[in-house]
């Protein structure tokens, strides 16, 4: 699989605040055609999703393929960007919100983002590959009359853990550690780049991937804008 980078625009919607103030849409959207014009220019992309996409299609539509890379051991990565208020925080689901998942009966609300589902699939594919691992398994043994386990051809088990940083300026902090120290970035022998002292946490569950967010996400830097009362001054991984 070789590095591949696309690149998808979302229109936010007009706010009832802009449109008090007598704003009105400006940008064109044609999601078939993955362009959007504003005036007499035109701009082309991987993927356009209209200011009325739902959160469900719009993860339909970027989330499969980095799943499915990431769980065969490919680095997956989304990186939302754009101006404070452009609706990055709702994209993705980052904010601090408790019903984000309801851990009781494992279901998404409408508004949750990217990272809830994809915490979502992720489990849930991991689940079926393990039960499915171990079912072959067990046939082998049962027809080869073989005790030994046969590893290798399926996912037998696994072990997740979870870590949440934000950069703001120049200072790098752990979002798991209420005391927010600055930490180090170093590159250690095998030429990677690490966060020195950055937390993680064993998560088992998309609930318990959702309370690290929570709780990383109650100790990032906001301060309030023109476009935004609660925005998230930093970048947070």
């Amino acid at each position: 699989m070789t590095s591949r980078v696309r690149v998808g625009v979302r229109i936010r919607p007009i706010t009832s605040k802009e449109t008090s103030q007598g704003g009105n849409a400006v940008v064109q959207v044609d999601p078939f055609a993955s362009t959007v014009s504003l005036s007499n220019r035109k701009f082309t992309y991987d993927s356009v999703f209209h200011s009325n996409v739902s959160q469900s299609d719009l993860y339909g539509d970027v989330a499969p393929p980095l799943l499915d890379a990431f769980l065969n051991g490919y680095n997956a990565t989304v990186l939302a960007y754009g101006q404070t208020g452009s609706g990055k925080t709702y994209t993705m689901g980052s904010e601090s919100h408790g019903d984000a998942l309801d851990s009781a009966r494992g279901e998404l609300s409408e508004n949750d983002g990217l990272i809830p589902r994809f915490m979502a699939d992720m489990f849930s594919s991991l689940e079926r590959r393990k039960e499915a691992s171990s079912s072959i398994a067990s046939k082998r043994r049962s027809v080869e009359g073989d005790s030994r386990q046969y590893l290798g051809e399926a996912l037998i088990d696994f072990s997740l853990e979870a870590t949440f940083l934000e950069v703001y300026g120049e200072d790098i902090h752990d979002l798991l550690d209420e005391d927010r120290k600055s930490l180090p970035i170093r590159e250690d022998s095998n030429g990677e780049v690490i966060v020195v002292g950055l937390s993680s946490n064993s998560i088992t569950s998309d609930a318990e991937a959702m309370n690290v967010l929570n709780t990383g996400t109650m100790n990032r830097t906001t301060a309030a804008t023109l476009m935004n009362v609660t925005s998230s001054r930093s970048h947070a991984v």
